[in-house]
C-alpha cells in the first residue's frame, strides 16, 4: 500500500480537548468513552441544538449527492418505492458480477470483491468521482431495510438541520439498539442528537469524509471509523452535528459476523479498530506505542 498521508487533526485545539479526545479514542474501554461521548453531546445540545434548522431552497435530494447500495451481485433490501433523484451506484461486494435483472433502475454498476464494509467504502470512494462540497454521500449495507423515499427523506433533513452525519433510527428490537441506546427511534420526533453513526447505513457530507477516509486505508471491517474517526474529524471543523432521523426506523434483515473475522490483513476488527485508534491519537502529536503501531501499519502494508 502506498504511503498514507494522515491530515493533522486538532492541531488548533486547547491542551484539554486534545487530552480529552486522546482519553475517548485510546485512554479508555467503551464503556467509559461511550458514555462520555454522549454525555458531551449533551452539552452541544444546550448550546447549539440538533433541532434547529433553516429553511432550505427546494429541500431534497442533490443530483450531485451519491448513494453506494452493497448488494451481493445485485441482491440488497432497498425498497425503491419512488426514483432516486441523485446519483445511485449498485455495488456488487463479490466482484463475480450481477445477476440477470438486477438492476431494473439503470442504476450505475461497480463490481469489486471486498472483504467487508469498509473495505467495500474504501473501494467507492476511490473508484467513484467524489460530490462537491456540500453534498453527501451515503453507504446502505445489503441487509439494511429501508425505503428509498427514507433516503430522500434524509437528504432534505440533513440540508435543513444542518447535519455533518446522520443515519436513520433503529428499531427497539435491533442489536444496535442495546449496544447503542441513543440510536433507538423516539416517536413522534424528527430528529435527535447522537455521538456516532453506524457504518451500516450512514449518510456523510463530503467534506468531513474526505477528512475522514484516510484513516480507513486498508482497514477492511471499518471497525473504528464510525465510534472515532468520523466524531473526530467533525469535532476538528467545529461541526459535530450528528444525528438519528426518527421519522422511520432501520431494520437489520442479517446477524452481525465480522466481529471474530479475520481479514486478508491478518487482523481481527478489533485490531484494525486499535490501528484506527492509533493513527488518529499520532496525527493529534500524542504518544503512542511505537512498536505495536508499526506492526500493526506493516499487516495493512504487507497484505493490500
Amino acid at each position: 500500500m502506498a504511503a498514507i498521508t494522515f491530515p493533522k487533526l486538532l492541531d488548533a485545539a486547547s491542551s484539554a480537548e486534545r487530552l480529552q479526545w486522546k482519553r475517548w479514542i485510546i485512554d479508555s474501554h467503551s464503556d467509559q468513552f461511550l458514555p462520555e461521548m454522549a454525555k458531551k453531546t449533551e452539552e452541544l445540545e444546550s448550546q447549539d441544538p440538533i433541532t434547529s434548522g433553516r429553511p432550505v431552497l427546494n429541500p431534497r435530494a442533490q443530483p450531485d449527492d451519491l448513494i453506494v447500495i452493497a448488494s451481493q451481485k445485485g441482491r440488497h433490501c432497498v425498497l425503491v418505492d419512488q426514483p432516486f433523484p441523485c446519483r445511485v451506484v449498485l455495488f456488487d461486494w463479490t466482484g463475480e458480477g450481477f445477476e440477470a435483472d438486477s438492476n431494473p433502475h439503470g442504476w450505475q454498476l461497480l463490481s469489486a470483491a471486498t472483504e467487508c464494509k469498509g473495505h467495500l467504502m474504501e473501494v467507492a470512494y476511490q473508484r467513484l468521482a467524489k460530490p462537491p462540497a456540500g453534498h453527501y454521500v451515503g453507504f446502505i449495507d445489503d441487509d439494511v431495510m429501508l425505503r428509498s423515499s427514507d433516503i430522500i427523506t434524509m437528504l432534505a433533513i440533513a440540508r435543513i438541520y444542518n447535519l455533518s452525519a446522520l443515519q436513520p433510527a433503529v428499531s427497539h428490537t435491533s442489536s444496535l439498539s442495546r449496544e447503542y441506546g441513543w440510536l433507538r427511534q423516539r416517536p413522534g420526533h424528527t430528529l435527535h442528537r447522537v455521538p456516532i453513526v453506524e457504518i451500516m447505513a450512514p449518510l456523510i457530507r463530503a467534506d468531513l469524509l474526505e477528512l475522514a477516509m484516510p484513516f480507513a486505508a486498508g482497514i477492511r471491517s471499518g471497525y473504528g471509523l464510525d465510534r472515532f474517526a468520523l466524531p473526530l474529524c467533525a469535532a476538528h471543523i467545529r461541526d459535530w452535528r450528528f444525528a438519528a432521523i426518527d421519522l422511520f426506523a432501520l431494520s437489520h434483515v442479517r446477524t452481525f459476523s465480522s466481529l471474530n473475522k479475520r481479514f486478508s490483513n491478518g487482523l481481527l476488527s478489533k485490531e484494525e479498530e486499535l490501528l484506527m485508534r492509533l493513527r488518529l491519537v499520532k496525527t493529534m502529536g500524542m504518544p503512542v506505542d511505537e512498536a505495536l503501531y508499526t506492526m500493526l501499519e506493516q499487516r495493512t502494508d504487507a497484505n493490500t
